[in-house]
């Protein structure tokens, strides 16, 4: 070992030696407050030294953002669910309402679109295969049937009728290859039991 790795080390030792005293020394900078303020640290948003306190002020700054951003991030995600939610509830009024087949078709369409905020919802009569994610990444049937400017879609199989939903979306992010598919099979369940009533 060289003679920098040697002092490196007995560095790191003492380090570990000085900060295990000062946790098991509670109240050492109360009683040394001055200290704080002698105690000079690299800014590490400029080359002006600081001192303890300043840093110390500094990262309680820092940590009080991220909160508040995880509290605004947690109450907007909740207003949203607390909204979908409402939607879904709708659209299950709609078609439970719904007596004919061109009914129950005309409010699945309309109740996702509004559900999903997108630019096209239909419903396919074939099987053009479960599908999410990048419209460019579809297959050229599904392709033929977008509407200009779409990014991203969906496609879910109500297979015992031979029809398929079609979600599509100019936004490049509201449909994506890693996005769970348990929320969408759900919605197919839905779709393909009104369907299902209203041919009886």
């Amino acid at each position: 070992m060289t003679q920098a790795n040697n002092q490196t080390a007995e560095q790191q030792e003492r380090e570990a030696l000085v900060a295990e005293w000062l946790l098991a020394t509670p109240g050492f900078f109360e009683r040394h407050a001055d200290l704080l303020a002698d105690i000079q640290l690299k800014n590490p948003h400029g080359d002006r030294a600081i001192s303890l306190q300043e840093r110390q002020l500094g990262v309680l700054r820092q940590q009080n953002q991220a909160l508040n951003q995880r509290l605004s991030d947690m109450l907007r995600f909740g207003s949203q669910n607390d909204k979908t939610q409402g939607l879904m509830i709708q659209w299950l009024s709609n078609l439970l309402s719904a007596k004919s087949e061109a009914d129950v078709r005309a409010a699945i369409s309309a109740g996702l679109a509004t559900i999903f905020d997108i630019e096209q919802v239909e419903l396919l009569d074939g099987d053009h295969g479960n599908f999410c994610g990048s419209a460019n990444q579809s297959s050229d049937a599904i392709k033929a049937l977008l509407k200009e400017n779409i990014q991203s879609l969906a496609v879910i199989n109500l297979s015992s009728l031979n029809v398929q939903i079609l979600l599509a979306s100019q936004s490049a992010e509201k449909f994506t290859s890693d996005m769970g598919r348990v929320y969408l099979d759900q919605i197919g369940e839905l779709a393909l039991a009104a369907l299902t009533r209203s041919k009886e």
